[in-house]
């Protein structure tokens, strides 16, 4: 199909389908609508530039390739094509080679897509294992932080190393370690009667099944009963042995997990 400003037919590229652009480099008064006088100076040459229309080349009739009547054109490749041959995908009559193309891409991208999901979930899983697995590797002083002082959320994994590491301590070891953080980490309280005031820090939460602890700044371990109780102010001394040890550790990494959104 000539380019309907300046005739041009050799010189010409498709932009999209079914639209080309003529290049052809024309004097500018053998343009349509350019100057007719004859008097008037010659013209400088210039790119056409015209965009028109060409849905198919220009030796195709208006019939599909199997030589039935087109009923329209593929907007791929812009040639006429049948209804046996053509079909709609995505609102687009494509025909069917080119619509074979896109199905194969689609199903490529699908594929694709469903190997991405199942490796992200298959890295997931991993992470969860090693979160289950394995151990960071803490100082006493750490474990205690991660239990008791530290105001972010813990993972499960530093739950689980923390109280790893202090479950290996005995009941002194663990409460030197307690007496050596615990003043760079919070603040002394006072507890108890007007008699017998305590000076030290608390190991109590809302979710400690009924028990509580107060160790003073001397390292001496008091009980009592559930936090926010009847019982709160009642601080009892008691023998601090690796069984109480262990309770004060459980309570504390389950009230770390229940903080932590973890159960």
């Amino acid at each position: 199909m000539p380019c309907p400003t300046c005739g041009a037919t050799d010189a010409r590229t498709q932009i999209l389908p079914g639209y080309w652009r003529c290049d052809a480099v024309v004097r500018v008064a053998e343009l349509v609508g350019g100057p007719v006088d004859a008097a008037a100076p010659v013209a400088t040459t210039k790119r056409c530039g015209t965009i028109h229309i060409q849905t198919r080349a220009d030796s195709d009739a208006a019939v599909c390739r199997c030589g039935d009547p087109a009923i329209g054109e593929c907007t791929e490749c812009t040639r006429a094509v049948c209804a046996d041959h053509s079909a709609l995908w995505q609102g687009w009559r494509v025909c069917d080679r080119d619509l074979a193309n896109a199905r194969m891409r689609a199903r490529s991208a699908a594929i694709a897509e469903e190997r991405a999901r199942a490796a992200a979930l298959a890295a997931a899983e991993a992470e969860r294992h090693r979160q289950r697995t394995e151990l960071l590797e803490l100082a006493a002083e750490d474990a205690v932080w991660i239990l008791y002082a530290r105001d972010e959320k813990r993972t499960e994994q530093e739950i689980r190393s923390a109280v790893h590491v202090l479950r290996g301590l005995n009941a002194t070891d663990f409460t030197d370690a307690c007496l050596y953080l615990l003043p760079y980490a919070r603040e002394p309280e006072k507890r108890g009667s007007a008699l017998s005031r305590l000076s030290g820090w608390a190991f109590e939460g809302a979710d400690y099944h009924g028990r509580s602890w107060f160790l003073t700044r001397k390292g001496e371990w008091h009980r009592s009963g559930a936090y926010g109780g009847a019982s709160e102010n009642r601080w009892k001394k008691i023998r601090f042995d690796d069984v109480e040890k262990r309770a004060v550790i459980d309570e504390l990494a389950w009230q770390q997990k229940v903080d932590s959104g973890l159960i």
